[in-house]
């Protein structure tokens, strides 16, 4: 490999682990920390050995992460038996014991992958329609138990619709509030769970649970199987063009071998024709011999060519099924870096507020900063909180909530000049780039965002709430890294929360 392919391996596969890192963000806060210090360390063009000591760092972090998708694993596996149990509680109606194992014995084998939770789901939706829909179990007037303990099995206490209905709404709600959806499906998640709390009749659950599966499928992708499917499908076409490759080759080198049979067997004959001519003692004795020669000559010259016209029949063939196998492949290239593409705007943007996220933020802040260094024009950095939104969530609830971190940045991004970048940190908390702006700038625009905020009129079922936003402002400094800069704002973000909220405070 040459140093100039060598160096765009390098940097291929630098690009990979910066983007593959993001992965592994969003989980735990450490693991968020070292993750960024592996993406500034390849980013810097760190040498090996910086870069296998943050990676030795992060390791033990990636196993802890480990533990906590098995822990959620473990959560689901526990809601389906949960699911499972609740259905044998329901009187007169038998759970088809045949089908039950079957679907216990799936969940023993593929609880913990989240690919498969959604046909784990199906299966319990399959079980729950055939207990809920066959007809009432009737006991005959002399059962055993009546024989054996003389008692009317009629008379137990029984639990009503209503309240195992209850059971299950709460547990399949509490299973889709950890899924993670595009805002357009917030509506729909809404309904379903407006469906299924205020729901009594059981017979209508397994139409609702096919619905909270369709969701799960959603929220889980089915992008993972449809790119394991392309990657097996690449995978088959490259050893095809690798066999057509292999056969071209052999081919060209039959070819050549003919090649050089053809040019010794000619040269041979040449060689023995010259050297007949030279024993030759008469005229009609070299007539003959030189006619012979000739013929076998021309006879050779012929075999030649049919040789060679077969064997290019041959190539052409083969190069030209390897150009479709190449157009084939592109094709089916250009269709995965189409949905990869989409993928990655998928995970970069927060599905809630539509804006950039923190890994978008963590990817384009280091970069920026630098540019802006180099050129030596002046940067700074937001840092914008909502102010008392836990007591919105906790008065109005969640669904309020939702509105007001929608809302908010609408009013924020309507003050914003088309150059600032704006991203959703976490929760309520939102940061704002100011390139090419300085800190008495963005004093000023931030001052503008608010007053914007504050003038905004928000209503709670029907009630109007006074919404204000906390803002802290550093201006980034020379040879400053970015994670300094934030560290700067987030601080006067604080002494602006500490100072009585709904105002602006500056590093200066």
């Amino acid at each position: 490999m040459t140093e100039s392919s060598s160096d765009k391996l390098i940097e291929a596969l630098r690009k990979a682990v910066s983007r593959t890192s993001m992965l592994a963000e969003g989980n735990d806060p450490e693991l968020d920390s070292v993750v960024r210090q592996i993406r500034q360390a390849i980013t810097k063009g760190a040498n090996a050995q910086e870069i296998q000591d943050v990676l030795n760092n992060a390791e033990p972090l990636l196993i802890k992460s480990d533990e906590a998708q098995i822990s959620r694993a473990k959560q689901v596996r526990n809601t389906l038996q949960e699911l499972i149990d609740l259905l044998e509680r329901q009187d007169n109606k038998r759970v088809p014991q045949n089908e039950k194992k079957q679907l216990e014995a799936q969940i023993r084998l593929h609880w913990q992958a989240s690919s498969q939770w959604p046909h784990l789901l199906k299966g319990f939706l399959s079980l729950a329609e055939k207990t809920l829909t066959q007809t009432e179990i009737s006991q005959p007037k002399n059962s055993l138990f009546k024989r054996f303990f003389n008692r009317d099995i009629e008379n137990k206490s029984q639990k009503n619709d209503q309240e195992i209905m209850m059971q299950i709404s709460h547990t399949l709600a509490g299973l889709m509030n950890n899924l993670s959806l595009p805002s357009h499906y917030d509506e729909d998640i809404v309904d379903l769970k407006k469906a299924l709390l205020g729901n009594n009749n059981l017979q209508q659950l397994p139409g609702l649970l096919d619905e909270v599966i369709n969701l799960i499928m959603i929220a889980i992708g089915k992008t993972q199987e449809s790119l394991t499917n392309y990657l097996n499908q690449l995978n088959k076409q490259l050893a095809s063009i690798n066999e057509s490759i292999t056969s071209s080759y052999r081919s060209q080198k039959s070819l050549s071998e003919s090649r050089e049979g053809f040019s010794n067997k000619l040269q041979v004959q040449v060689s023995d024709t010259s050297q007949a001519v030279q024993d030759a003692n008469d005229l009609d004795s070299l007539k003959t011999l030189i006619s012979e020669r000739l013929s076998t000559i021309s006879s050779t010259m012929t075999e030649y060519k049919t040789q060679m016209v077969e064997q290019e029949k041959h190539a052409t063939q083969s190069i030209t099924l390897l150009k479709n196998k190449v157009t084939r492949m592109e094709k089916d290239t250009a269709s995965l870096r189409s949905l990869l593409q989409e993928k990655l705007a998928q995970a970069m943007t927060d599905s809630l507020t539509d804006l950039p996220n923190r890994t978008a933020y963590q990817d384009a802040i280091l970069p920026l900063c630098k540019i802006m260094q180099k050129t030596k024009k002046p940067i700074c950095l937001a840092v914008c909180d909502i102010d008392h939104f836990k007591k919105v969530n906790d008065t109005w609830g969640h669904l309020a909530g939702d509105k007001v971190l929608r809302l908010v940045p609408k009013q924020i991004r309507s003050v914003l000049q088309k150059e600032d970048l704006m991203f959703r940190y976490g929760g309520e908390e939102f940061v704002i780039a100011f390139p090419d702006t300085t800190l008495t700038q963005a004093v000023e625009r931030a001052e503008a965002i608010r007053l914007a905020v504050a003038k905004t009129p928000f209503n709670m079922q029907g009630e109007p709430v006074s919404i204000s936003v906390s803002i802290g402002i550093s201006e980034l400094q020379t040879q400053e890294e970015p994670e300094a800069l934030f560290a700067r704002a987030d601080k006067q973000l604080y002494l602006a929360k500490e100072a009585g909220r709904n105002r602006v405070m500056a590093n200066k």
